[in-house]
């Protein structure tokens, strides 16, 4: 039905679809997983029209779609839905599904305008059609509701019935799971596969391992653009590749002690905090999150999350991509707000707090993608990190502490930042994080989109920062690199917290490997 040749899609320098083969067969549910940033969704924009791609061919049931249109490859049979929810809020449910119906209405625009008996019988036919698919997917009850009044599980139903009544030979589903409930995935479950028994060919991209794993008959694999890997789920599950591309493949190098770390320099105001992990106090926690529950709209993201961190200690937060670790560091950070739940740091209640009280209170977050200010030099945005200080002596001797920890900057002090690479960009929002002399540090995503070089350079300076007594809190998705630098670690799946323990023996944990690949 589908068959992909030599497909390619560049941004500018960025391949984000490299090379791609794939073959798909009528009937058939096919899986299509990969980390963050593997470009799977990029793949189903070429395969629906969304992108042109830069070189390759696809051919879908014997004719070249290569250069079709969106609207036009919808008329030929490819129906999709998104990751994020497009519905018209505005409109009842009836009206969502019988606008996607349209797609298949004669253009006539004179008899459209005048409203003919012609025109009022196929508006009736394809309300007619509308809702014999409410019907099938089981939601008639709430043909007539607004679709903004739906909890967010049905609104994700409405988007797949709006996309069957294109009637399409192939659905492409982006991430139909995320947010819902059990429930509502074991329901999800039992309709792509009536969807399929009904003779619509479905590839299903899904981050939710044991969903995509005990329903697809086939898994595709991509990682940074490319196919690494194609088979059975349990032989996707068992690949080599596919276990690196999803947990790395492997600790940072060892760590080197820099000239800066044999004599402190004082920067990190980390008085109280034990420079020796092993002396910690048991009961000296800086940071007690307590039954955390977090949500973005009517989509509960955290679940009951609850754990502590003792002053000086190295944790890393790992889990797949859609788990939730960047929504707990938001949480934590005050960049959101809790649907309950508490979050103390040094026994201060700080829930709800905004993010710049909490930055006062020296809790700072680097977060994923960096954030640096673009228009300002190096210096500069190391500086916007010591804005709340007035300690110009310190602050002098602060900004040469991070020149010590990143030596690139120091060459580049007044090159604008956003001139710089990726590396240097996050040793930029690191060195400005520690201009605010952080007391818990929150780092988010650090290695993405890094070469291993640079990896091993950022992680090494995490670790000297942690061996000058700094409190660290990792999220990333690189598992086995950060378990490789932190003394303990916890597993986040689906927005809860299912497994914990040391780092060193987290690494080889099957329960690792089943909450990034299922089983």
């Amino acid at each position: 039905m589908l068959r992909v040749q030599n497909l390619t899609k560049r941004f500018g320098g960025l391949v984000a679809v490299d090379n791609i083969d794939l073959h798909v067969r009528e009937g058939e549910i096919r899986g299509l997983i990969g980390p963050n940033g593997s470009g799977k969704t990029t793949f189903f924009n070429l395969i629906s029209g969304f992108d042109r791609a830069t070189s390759g061919k696809i051919e879908f049931m014997g004719s070249d779609i290569t250069a079709g249109s969106a609207h036009g490859l919808a008329r030929k049979g490819i129906a999709r839905t998104f990751q994020h929810i497009d519905l018209f809020k505005g409109m009842t449910v009836l009206e969502n599904v019988t606008a996607a119906a349209q797609c298949h209405a004669r253009p006539r625009f004179w008899s459209s305008l005048l409203g003919t008996p012609s025109v009022r019988k196929e508006d009736q036919a394809l309300r007619n059609l509308a809702m014999e698919q409410l019907e099938f997917v089981g939601i008639a009850d709430h043909a007539d509701d607004l679709a903004s009044s739906l909890p967010y599980g049905l609104q994700r139903i409405v988007e797949i019935t709006r996309a069957l009544a294109t009637r399409p030979a192939l659905l492409l589903l982006d991430e139909p799971a995320a947010g819902m409930n059990p429930t509502e995935k074991q329901d999800l479950v039992e309709l792509v596969r009536r969807i399929n028994a009904s003779g619509v060919t479905v590839i299903i991209i899904e981050h939710d391992m044991r969903l995509v794993m005990g329903l697809a008959e086939t898994i595709t694999v991509l990682d940074s653009g490319s196919k690494i890997c194609e088979g059975l789920p349990a032989e996707v599950q068992g690949n080599p590749r596919v276990i690196e591309s999803y947990l790395g493949s492997g600790g940072v190098g060892k760590k080197q002690t820099h000239a800066y770390a044999a004599e402190p320099s004082g920067a990190l105001d980390v008085s109280g905090a034990s420079q020796n992990p092993a002396a910690k106090g048991q009961d000296s926690f800086i940071l007690s999150v307590d039954s955390l529950n977090s949500y973005y709209g009517n989509v509960r993201v955290l679940k009951d999350i609850s754990f502590k961190m003792r002053e000086g200690e190295f944790t890393a937060l790992i889990g797949a991509n859609g788990a939730g670790k960047t929504t707990l560091l938001r949480t934590i950070s005050g960049m959101m707000s809790p649907r309950s739940g508490r979050v103390l740091y040094k026994g201060e209640d700080i829930t709800g707090l905004s993010s710049d009280r909490i930055v006062a209170r020296n809790l700072i977050y680097v977060p994923e993608g960096r954030g640096v200010f673009p228009a300002l030099s190096v210096q500069e945005n190391l500086m916007m990190g010591a804005f709340r200080r007035s300690d110009k002596e310190a602050i002098k001797e602060d900004l040469e502490y991070v020149f010590g920890l990143f030596p690139r900057l120091k060459d580049r002090r007044n090159q604008k930042g956003g001139s710089l690479s990726g590396g240097e960009q996050q040793m930029l929002a690191i060195g400005r994080a520690v201009m605010s002399r952080p007391r818990l540090l929150l780092l988010d995503e650090p290695s993405m989109g890094l070469a291993p070089k640079l990896v091993d350079e950022v992680f090494e300076t995490v670790m000297n920062l942690h061996d000058e007594g700094l409190t660290i809190l990792l999220v990333e998705q690189n598992a086995r690199a950060a378990l490789s630098v932190a003394e303990r670690g916890f597993v986040l799946e689906v927005g809860s917290l299912v497994h914990e323990g040391p780092a060193a023996q987290l690494c080889d944990d099957p329960a690792v490997k089943a909450a990034y690949l299922g089983g």
